[in-house]
C-alpha cells in the first residue's frame, strides 16, 4: 500500500517530536516543517493529504502559510488543521477558517480527538485517489475507443439519447461530405433521415428497448442533390445496468452488398465477419491487419507488414454488433509466427491472446458461435 504523507508544521521541535509520537503508523509518511517558508517549500514539492499547522510561529505564522497556500494551483485543496494554544474565542477560530482551514486542534492535543479527526482525512484522500484513478482510466478507455473509431474504414456516427450528434469518425465525414466540428451537437435524425423527431426514430423506439435496429436509407450528403444509398445498422450505448445513453451508426453504402455480393454475405456470415473486423494498435490507432480466423486461445491475421515471432501488441478492435453492451474489445496478444504470402508486402501471423479477461472471453465465444 502507497503511503500517505503528512505535513506538521511547528516551530518548536519537541512539539513535533511529540506530535510523530502520536500519528505514527505503517501507512502515513510524516514530513516534519520547523518554519512557514519550509512548510511551503515542501507541500509545493510532496503530495500530502493533510496539513498540521502551527498558528504561532516566527517569521509567518500559520495564517500567512495556509493564505499562500490557498493561492497556489498545487497545494489550495490540502486539508488545513491547525494546531493552536491561543484563546479559543470565536474571532480567533473564524480568522483560522477564513484562511482556509477545515479543523481545528487546541494545545494540548487529545490523542484520541487528533486519531479520528486523521483518519478522517486520510480516508477522504483515499477516496480522492481512486476517483482521480478512475476519471484517467475512462479518460485512457475514450481516448483508445475514439483512436479505434477513427482509424476504423467503416464510417460511424455516434448520438446521445437526446438524439444530438456526438461522435463522427473521418470516414463518416469523408462520406457525409461535413465537417467533423460543424456536425458535434447537432440532430442526428435530419443528418440520417432528412426529416421528423428524433422521439418519433423508429431507430429510438428499438435501441432505447436495447435492441438493434437497421435499415436501407438514402441520404443527401451536404451540398448535393444526389442521394447516397446506404445500409444503416444502429446500436444502442448501455451504461451498467441497462441504462440508455445514446446509439452508434454504422453506414455503408449499398452497393457494396448489392446483387451476389449480398447473397454470398448472407450464405456465409463468418466471411463477412471477417471482411468487417479489423484489427488495431490501441497505442497509435493505426491499421495492424483483418482478421482470417478467431479461436478462444488466439487469431490470425492479414497484415501489410511482417511482424516478428514474441512481439507483443496492444490490439482493439470495433466488434460487428454490440456484445454485452459494448462495441469495442480491448486486448493484447503475442505473435506465434509470421509467414510472407505470394503477393509482395502481403503477410499472415498467427497471435495469441495474453491475459484474456473473461468478458473479453464471453465475447470471442459469442462471436465464434454467432458466426
Amino acid at each position: 500500500m502507497k503511503k500517505q504523507n503528512i505535513l506538521v508544521v511547528d516551530d518548536h521541535r519537541e512539539n513535533l517530536i511529540a506530535m510523530e509520537a502520536l500519528l505514527e503508523a505503517e501507512d502515513r509518511n510524516l514530513v516534519m516543517a520547523g518554519s512557514g517558508n519550509e512548510a511551503l517549500a515542501l507541500a509545493l514539492k510532496h503530495d500530502f493529504a493533510l496539513v498540521l499547522l502551527d498558528v504561532q510561529m516566527p517569521e509567518m505564522d500559520g495564517f500567512e502559510v495556509a493564505q499562500l497556500m490557498r493561492q497556489n494551483r498545487k497545494t489550495r485543496h490540502i486539508p488545513i488543521i491547525f494546531v493552536t494554544a491561543i484563546s479559543k474565542e470565536q474571532k480567533y477560530v473564524f480568522e483560522g477558517y477564513r484562511h482556509g482551514a477545515v479543523d481545528y486542534l487546541f494545545k494540548p492535543v487529545d490523542e484520541q480527538i487528533l486519531d479520528a479527526k486523521v483518519n478522517v482525512f486520510m480516508e477522504l484522500d483515499r477516496q480522492r485517489r481512486k476517483l482521480q484513478q478512475a476519471v484517467v482510466q475512462m479518460k485512457r478507455l475514450k481516448d483508445e475507443n475514439e483512436r479505434l473509431l477513427h482509424a476504423l474504414g467503416e464510417s460511424v456516427v455516434g448520438a446521445d439519447a437526446d438524439g444530438q450528434v456526438t461522435f463522427c469518425n473521418e470516414s463518416a465525414c469523408a462520406l457525409l461530405n461535413v465537417e467533423r466540428d460543424t456536425l458535434l451537437g447537432t440532430p442526428v435524425t435530419p443528418l440520417l433521415f432528412g426529416q421528423g423527431e428524433w422521439r418519433d426514430s423508429p431507430v429510438l423506439a428499438r435501441c432505447a428497448e436495447g435492441r438493434h435496429w437497421e435499415d436501407d436509407l438514402d441520404v443527401y450528403p451536404s451540398g448535393d442533390d444526389e442521394p447516397v444509398p446506404l445500409r444503416v445498422h444502429a446500436n444502442p450505448v448501455l451504461r451498467e445496468g441497462g441504462e440508455f445513453t445514446g446509439v452508434v451508426f454504422m453506414l455503408r453504402p449499398r452497393e457494396a452488398e448489392a446483387g451476389d455480393d449480398r447473397r454470398e454475405r448472407r450464405r456465409h456470415p463468418r466471411k463477412r465477419m471477417f471482411h468487417e473486423l479489423v484489427v488495431f494498435d490501441r497505442s497509435t490507432g493505426g491499421n495492424v491487419g483483418r482478421l482470417t480466423n478467431l479461436s478462444v486461445g488466439g487469431f490470425k491475421l492479414s497484415l501489410r507488414r511482417d511482424v516478428a515471432p514474441s512481439e507483443q501488441l496492444q490490439l482493439g478492435m470495433v466488434l460487428p454488433d454490440q456484445i454485452g453492451g459494448v462495441n469495442t474489445m480491448s486486448f493484447n496478444a503475442r505473435v506465434v509466427w509470421s509467414e510472407a504470402l505470394d503477393e509482395p508486402g502481403e503477410y499472415h501471423a498467427g497471435f495469441q491472446f495474453l491475459d484474456l479477461s473473461d468478458s473479453n472471453g464471453e465475447i470471442v465465444e459469442i462471436l465464434m458461435e454467432r458466426y
